[in-house]
């Protein structure tokens, strides 16, 4: 009986694993794609929902409906995301033709862009360069934060070593007042 089942089931396992691959396969092509270590590329004509990638780069030719999000690597987009684009410790470029629907934020990285009306949103670059390569400039924020990041460091570490200058100079007076 016990083999019955067996066969049974290594059967249905052995004729049901095609299907199970052909829908995993469509699920990856209309869904989302979700990489460690294996670029993402989406041709044009292509659709995919979300595009998240971990050491890795995303390139977008065709369609993103949801979000981009690339965590160590590269975003390169000449087609479409809907929403809006994430990356930290990487780039992004964006071409004339591109349109991101949402806001950019780049961590630790820099951003390059080609019209104002590449991103719908706004753009915020922190540990990075914003550039804008052509085209005029419009009313949307566009901030690179990291003269203010810079400043703010410089600040805490000028800070730091006068408190280092100066905690001697109160030792001292204390010692002088106890003996």
């Amino acid at each position: 009986m016990t083999q019955k089942i067996r066969a049974l089931g290594l059967t249905l396992v052995l004729l049901g694993f095609p299907g199970f691959a052909s829908v995993a396969t469509a699920q990856q092509q209309l869904g989302n794609r979700t990489y460690i270590g294996q670029d993402i590329y989406i041709a044009v004509g292509q659709q995919v929902h979300n595009a998240v990638c971990v050491f890795c780069s995303v390139q977008v030719e065709g369609n993103v409906t949801g979000h981009a999000v690339v965590l160590f690597g590269n975003l390169s987009v000449s087609g479409w995301v809907r929403h809006s684009a994430s990356i930290v410790g990487g780039n992004a470029v964006i071409d004339s033709q591109a349109l991101i629907g949402g806001n950019t934020v780049v961590l630790g990285g820099n951003a390059v862009y080609e019209t104002d009306d590449a991103i719908g949103g706004n753009a915020y670059v922190l540990g990075g360069h914003l550039s804008r390569t052509g085209g005029r400039v419009g009313s949307r924020k566009r901030v690179s934060m990291t003269p203010l990041l810079f400043s703010v460091l410089a600040l805490l570490a000028f800070l730091f070593l006068l408190l280092l200058a100066i905690a001697p100079l109160f030792r001292r007076s204390a010692v002088r007042q106890i003996s």
